[in-house]
């Protein structure tokens, strides 16, 4: 019984203090097992499997798929030493079974409510965070120690994985909008913002986007927010790279104008949430902006829209998924 309130505590906190603000919904079922029904699914010893575990479901719908994408998440949490492509390698595979008995299980889909008539996807997520505070590497880079080929599993499964520095990173992107929306400086009715591609058109209400697990794990965060007591609407930009180079930002700003939002004449505020962005950033992205509008020849009107971004960084912060508070296993 410890075992399920320990994962049902830490999954409500996540969801609390990270995805809620991201707007993923979490389903209140934790921590719960499901029958196996593939029989060539092993244990490390060569056991067969008779159920799989479920820490967690979030969900999001899809922008551009048109589609609800449901999350089955391998909760792990391990002290800096404990990382490891060998840990990485158990987790990415019991995780793979697990997705790929859940896409055809009547008993997972009843239990953690998705909807079988109505476009879905099932896919893992991997959540990686360390409780010590002393992981100095990248997570990247033990994963691509694990060699994908000798894994066990199903064309079309997709696994998703997030980091010790992807959830502190997202845990400060969180705190900082809630911050802002305590301030008064975003409204609480932002969205995320997703452009109309060359070969993709979003679905639904520009104002009713959830972050999808592929926006949060890229290079920016586009949050959209309407005019509110008085104020404009605009943009907000959460920038997920250290800002060391001017050309980095030169591509920002020309994703900005494809993405139409330069034209807005909204505001537009970038917060740069890298780990380890350098000193000089301000520097670099005032030398963008001016070679930007040099290059492309802006008139004074665009040239003005672009040198009226602020940019500033966003305060890390010390995630507090603590085994002793939360009682991770």
């Amino acid at each position: 019984m410890s075992e399920t309130l320990n994962i049902a505590e830490v999954a409500s906190k996540i969801s609390k203090d990270i995805f809620r603000v991201f707007r993923w919904h979490t389903h209140p079922r934790k921590d719960d097992n499901f029958t196996c029904a593939d029989s060539s699914h092993t244990s490390g010893r060569g056991k067969a499997k008779s159920e799989h575990p479920t820490d967690v479901v979030f969900s999001y719908q899809d922008p551009y798929a048109a589609a609800r994408v449901h999350l089955l998440c391998d909760l792990k949490s391990y002290k800096a030493s404990s990382i490891t492509s060998l840990a990485a390698r158990k987790a990415l595979q019991s995780l793979a079974m697990s997705v790929e008995c859940a896409e055809h299980s009547d008993e997972w889909k009843e239990k953690f409510a998705v909807a079988v008539d109505e476009p879905h996807a099932v896919r893992g997520l991997l959540f990686v965070h360390n409780h010590d505070g002393g992981y100095a590497k990248v997570f990247k880079d033990e994963l691509a120690k694990v060699n994908v080929k000798t894994l066990v599993m199903r064309d079309g499964i997709y696994i998703h994985y997030l980091g010790p520095e992807d959830v502190n990173r997202l845990f400060d992107i969180a705190t900082d909008i809630l911050r802002l929306i305590a301030l008064d400086e975003l409204p609480k009715s932002y969205s995320f913002y997703y452009p109309d591609l060359v070969l993709s058109r979003r679905v639904g209400n520009v104002w009713d986007q959830q972050a999808t697990i592929e926006v949060l794990a890229g290079p920016f965060v586009i949050i959209k927010y309407p005019p509110e007591n008085g104020q404009g609407g605009g943009y907000l930009i959460y920038y997920n790279r250290a800002g060391a180079t001017i050309t980095e930002f030169e591509y920002l700003i020309d994703c900005l104008s494809r993405f139409q939002i330069l034209d807005s004449g909204d505001k537009i505020r970038i917060r740069v949430s890298h780990s380890e962005v350098v000193e000089s950033y301000k520097s670099n992205f005032e030398f963008a902006v001016n070679r930007y509008a040099k290059s492309w020849a802006l008139d004074n009107e665009r040239s003005g829209r672009i040198q009226s971004i602020e940019i500033d960084r966003v305060q890390c912060n010390v995630s507090s998924y603590n085994p002793g508070d939360c009682g991770w296993r």
